[in-house]
């Protein structure tokens, strides 16, 4: 059976907006080391599409920062399944389209032994949650107070109780906050 990581950037008052967070090589190299762990990455359309707005062009220009170019041809090796009910085609390679209820779509590629990583919105990370599909969460809290945004797991309506299993400081003052499901 596959298992589900999840990452999600939060900012201290909860904000999960991707243009709020740092984005510096520490942290991408972190992240690397997540994708490398996977079978493929799970993708709600809006990260999704945010994603594929910018990572193709860099793998194929080449231009950027070092860590960003070899992040974005990590990116575009590795299998990309998209939760939509509303796209209906993707153009980024490898990119997969499941287009049923996360409930059926996700525990299928569980039980074909897939690890996810997810790299998720407040919206298909409170699915996810709330399905109790989420066998790791990574929060990378950021030093940042954003005033504004969807807030993390905001759509969770049933208590989720957690274990913290590991913290990570990073140079940029980002903390890692390592937690499992108690079930």
């Amino acid at each position: 059976m596959g298992r589900i990581i999840m990452m999600m950037n939060v900012t201290l008052d909860g904000c999960c907006d991707h243009t709020q967070m740092i984005a510096d090589e520490e942290l991408h190299r972190y992240t690397e080391e997540l994708i490398d762990q996977s079978d493929g990455l799970l993708f709600g359309r809006k990260i999704y599409q945010l994603m594929e707005q910018f990572w193709p062009a860099i793998a194929s220009s080449g231009e950027g920062p070092p860590f960003t170019v070899d992040f974005a041809h990590k990116l575009n090796q590795k299998p990309k399944y998209v939760v939509s009910r509303t796209l209906d085609h993707l153009s980024w390679q490898n990119s997969f389209l499941l287009k049923g209820p996360v409930s059926e779509e996700v525990p299928k590629l569980m039980a074909e032994g897939k690890n996810l990583l997810v790299n998720a919105g407040p919206g298909l990370g409170s699915t996810l949650a709330q399905l109790d599909l989420v066998d790791e969460f990574h929060f990378l809290v950021n030093p940042i107070v954003a005033g504004r945004g969807p807030h993390l797991l905001g759509g969770v309506h049933e208590r989720l109780n957690l274990k913290l299993t590991g913290t990570k400081p990073f140079g940029s003052g980002v903390v890692l906050l390592h937690y499992t499901p108690v079930r």
